[in-house]
């Protein structure tokens, strides 16, 4: 997504914010319309990982709206090892039949033939579409969800639909839901592999703290996911039943310029960033620090959003 959503950790459930990325939390915001074209670049893995990513939305009627993204992300110069074993055993030696030979394992031993490996890409191109429309004093909408991936000589197919609600009060608070992925998001390789992404509810609280004097708004974000069908390595388990996911964060704007702010994922990763807005053009920024072990998640985001006239 773009730099404010992900410095927010993705928390932006029922926080209104006039973002580029904004629909692909909760489709019912795609009715935040502020004129602009969002770009956002994200380079992880020492640049080896690129990632591209346009919005924008468009207001249909007087109370119909809709938000468009495309997403792209590509990895080049993966080397492809699978020829390049000298599956020969422990011996190193072609046809003695000792323990490892023609195992398919890289054993001591055991080599590669540097001029067998060979190079692949991999790509993966989204687009996501929302449209929203008031009922009853909430705002309802629907994502739809479409992905091509091209894995070396393979490619596939995906679809998926997301279901948002969003309501807002008048002392400042504001609640969404979202159901993902209904009934599940489903991948379509051309082997017949198929990959499925279970369904999940997540559930989104937001609460204005304004300080006129002082042209302050203070907005904390908390989000609650519900996973339908098993726990990964970041949830917990509610009632020693139910797994779930907790992520927030918190937004300072001044004179609705200046922003800063910060969030926490499940995985304990934490997300900084800062903002400026101007009248025709918003630039954001956003820094993610992992806090496991393995650091993967240290990378930047940079998004700039101009206006569309």
């Amino acid at each position: 997504s773009d730099a404010r959503i992900t410095s927010l950790s993705f928390s932006t459930i029922a926080y209104p914010i006039e973002s580029s990325g904004i629909a692909l939390v909760n489709p019912a915001l795609s009715s935040i319309y502020n004129e602009k074209i969002g770009l956002t670049h994200q380079s992880r893995f020492a640049g080896m990982v690129n990632s591209e990513f346009i919005s924008f939305n468009k207001n249909i009627d007087d109370s119909s709206w809709i938000s468009i993204a495309f997403l792209y992300e590509g990895v080049s110069g993966i080397p492809d090892t699978r020829n390049a074993l000298l599956d020969w055993g422990i011996d190193g030696v072609f046809g003695t039949f000792d323990p490892g030979e023609n195992n398919g394992i890289l054993d001591e031993g055991e080599r590669l033939d540097a001029n067998k490996i060979s190079y692949f890409n991999q790509n993966q191109i989204g687009l996501f579409g929302a449209m929203s429309k008031p009922y009853k004093g909430w705002q309802l909408g629907l994502g739809m969800k479409l992905l091509l991936h091209t894995l070396s000589d393979n490619y596939a197919l995906g679809t998926g639909m997301n279901f948002g609600a969003f309501k807002s009060f008048k002392n400042g608070t504001s609640i969404g839901f979202v159901l993902n992925d209904v009934p599940s998001s489903g991948v379509l390789w051309d082997n017949g592999d198929i990959e499925l992404t279970p369904s999940s509810f997540s559930i989104g609280i937001h609460h204005l703290l304004y300080f006129k004097k002082y042209q302050i708004a203070i907005n904390p974000i908390y989000r609650l996911n519900f996973l339908m069908k098993e726990r990964t390595i970041d949830s917990h388990l509610l009632l020693n039943t139910i797994p779930i996911e907790i992520s927030g964060g918190i937004e300072t704007v001044y004179k609705r310029k200046i922003f800063i702010r910060g969030g926490f994922y499940p995985s304990g990763t934490f997300a900084t960033g800062l903002g400026m807005l101007w009248e025709n053009m918003t630039i954001d920024y956003a820094y993610l620090i992992d806090n496991s072990i393995s650091g993967i998640d240290k990378n930047h985001l940079i998004t700039i959003s101009v206006s569309s006239d």
